[in-house]
C-alpha cells in the first residue's frame, strides 16, 4: 500500500540545514527562532480559530533526512553516555517514514501565515498538518518517561 500526502503549506525559517535546527531541536519551546508557516491560500480557511490557541502540534515532513536508524542515541552527540535505543523510543529524525511532530508556541497569525517559536523544521520543509494542543486531550494527569531523558530540563 502507498501513502501519498499533499503538503498543506511549507516552513520559513533561519534554519538552512538539519545542523543549523539542533538549537530547537534541544531547546524545545524554550528556543528564541521564530518560524513562519505558510500555509497554501486553498487552505486558509482552515486556520479559522487557530489564534484562540497558544499552542499547536505541526506535522511535517523530513525532506532533508538521508538516512534511516533503527537504532539511535536519544539525544544530542554531545551525551556521549545515552544508551542506543529504538528509534520509536526516541524522537529522531532518522525514522522508517520521515514525518515529524513538534509542539510550538503560536505567536501571531496574519492571513495565511502562522508565526511559531519552538519548531525545529528546516526552511521549506514540507506541512502535513496542523492540530490545536488541548490540555484535555494532550496532557497526561500522570506519566512516566524514560531515564535517557534526564538532560532534558
Amino acid at each position: 500500500m502507498k501513502i501519498f500526502f499533499t503538503p498543506i503549506g511549507y516552513v520559513s525559517s533561519s534554519y538552512k540545514t538539519p545542523q543549523q535546527a539542533w538549537e530547537a531541536c534541544e531547546k524545545g519551546l524554550a528556543t528564541k527562532t521564530i518560524s513562519k508557516i505558510l500555509i497554501n491560500k486553498k487552505y486558509e480557511s482552515g486556520l479559522k480559530g487557530i489564534e484562540k490557541f497558544s499552542h499547536i502540534f505541526v506535522i511535517y515532513y523530513l525532506h532533508k533526512a538521508k538516512k534511516i536508524e533503527i537504532e539511535t542515541y536519544p539525544g544530542p552527540i554531545t551525551i556521549k553516555e545515552l544508551p542506543k535505543i529504538g528509534v520509536f523510543a526516541s524522537r529522531s529524525q532518522y525514522r522508517p517514514n520521515k514525518i515529524a511532530l513538534r509542539l510550538v508556541k503560536l505567536q501571531k497569525v496574519q492571513k495565511n501565515v502562522l508565526y511559531v517559536k519552538g519548531l525545529d523544521a528546516i526552511d521549506k520543509t514540507p506541512v502535513i498538518d496542523i492540530k490545536p494542543y488541548i490540555k484535555g486531550f494532550d496532557r497526561p494527569k500522570s506519566f512516566k518517561q524514560a531515564d535517557w531523558y534526564y538532560w532534558l530540563k
